[in-house]
């Protein structure tokens, strides 16, 4: 080969010798353009990953085939709903049409002590865990899985709920048994730095984070690691000023069990009765908490795990416009949040005992028609997604943004 080369250089002028290798740098410069810019896919294609190599002589190559923008952004939702094969097609589908842009990812709560795991139902056509997780995954949509209790972190760690995690695990296994890559996010006693709910309490941070690692550790003896399900850290952004100790930075269990961090904060406006609650933009009840997680967790991705908007601007009296202008201001903000990965809208008519106009699409059935009916759809939600930094990500994809 070496003699071949210089038997060919000699055959040419300096000036022609030039002349090639210009043209040689040029011609690879060309051929290795398109890996960069791959096309960003609609909603509606097929996301396939290859491992097939490109014929010589070109280098092999192993890249997927569609490649999404590192800007882009999740959306997802929760709606008030037991999700079954029956329902995600009619509902989440209407919601997409609406919204003009496809959810990737849909958020809901199981408790520990849910009939899944405390009978348990071995069905796992009519089991709470997997039938859920198996009607979403088959409309295309990734799960967000709020972990619940009514025990106490002390219970967990002393193995009061070992049956019922050993359940969730079980159950759980055997739905990512079911191959195609199916993966869903999970975060272990969610808001526990609140004081509404039992673990939130009557639990120290210490003791939520012995639990939380508990709970990761239950998963990983039984072989289910980070391949196959999303740790998700996910507090209350807001506490009590006059407990410190609740701020969720002392609740972290730490890089190595967690893969994504999040947490909730609303727009409560006048919906209230307490007198110290107020109309929030933003700059009020998201930044604060997105800056301070990116220092507390500066190589997690975040996401807003919980939020959403009220139209009470004053005490009874509603303004759907500034609640379409608060979504827009809201989400146009988040996607210029390099940290942030994604956003859940909490859709929920009712709220800890309160009707506070959270809803941005009202979902009812009809009796009569046996058909389910949509209505009071805020236009703010719909050009909120528009953001081009907002997309429909597959399980493909996420598994790009979350690495």
């Amino acid at each position: 080969m070496k003699n071949l080369l210089i038997s060919s250089v000699q055959k040419f002028s300096q000036k022609k010798l030039i002349y090639f290798l210009l043209f040689f740098v040029f011609f690879n410069s060309c051929s290795a353009a398109p890996l960069s810019q791959s096309p960003v896919p609609q909603e509606n294609e097929t996301k396939v990953f290859s491992t097939s190599t490109l014929e010589e002589p070109t280098p092999t190559v192993f890249l997927p085939l569609i490649v999404k923008s590192p800007d882009s952004k999740f959306f997802g939702v929760y709606l008030k709903q037991y999700w079954t094969e029956n329902n995600v097609i009619p509902i989440l589908s209407e919601l997409d049409n609406l919204t003009g842009k496809k959810h990737s990812s849909v958020g809901w709560f199981i408790d520990l002590e849910d009939d899944a795991f405390t009978k348990p139902v071995t069905d796992l056509s009519h089991n709470n865990l997997h039938r859920q997780l198996e009607s979403l995954w088959q409309g295309g949509y990734t799960s967000f899985i709020n972990l619940g209790s009514n025990a106490t972190a002390a219970d967990i760690i002393n193995g009061l709920r070992d049956k019922e995690i050993g359940y969730v695990v079980e159950f759980y296994k055997s739905w990512i048994g079911l191959g195609d890559g199916r993966k869903a996010m999970i975060a272990p006693l969610q808001e526990m730095n609140g004081d509404w709910t039992v673990y939130g309490q009557q639990s120290t941070s210490d003791q939520y984070k012995q639990a939380y690692v508990y709970i990761y550790n239950k998963f990983l003896q039984n072989n289910i690691n980070r391949e196959d399900v999303w740790w998700v850290f996910a507090p209350n952004g807001w506490n009590d000023p006059n407990e410190p100790e609740r701020q969720f930075e002392n609740y972290y269990p730490g890089d190595e069990f967690v893969d994504v961090v999040g947490f909730s904060s609303y727009n409560y406006g006048y919906c209230l009765p307490e007198t110290s609650v107020k109309w929030e933009t933003y700059a009020e009840m998201l930044e604060p908490f997105i800056n301070r997680m990116e220092t507390m967790a500066p190589t997690k991705p975040i996401i807003i795990a919980e939020t959403a908007t009220t139209a009470y601007y004053d005490y009874d009296q509603k303004d759907i416009s500034l609640k379409n202008q608060w979504l827009i201001d809201s989400y146009n903000y988040l996607g210029t949040k390099q940290s942030v990965a994604g956003v859940y809208y909490f859709n929920f008519s009712e709220f800890d005992g309160y009707v506070c106009d959270f809803e941005i699409l009202n979902i009812g059935w009809n009796e009569v028609t046996e058909n389910y009916f949509f209505d009071n759809f805020y236009t703010g939600y719909r050009d909120a997604i528009n953001n081009s930094k907002y997309d429909y990500l597959p399980i493909q994809a996420l598994k790009l943004l979350f690495r």
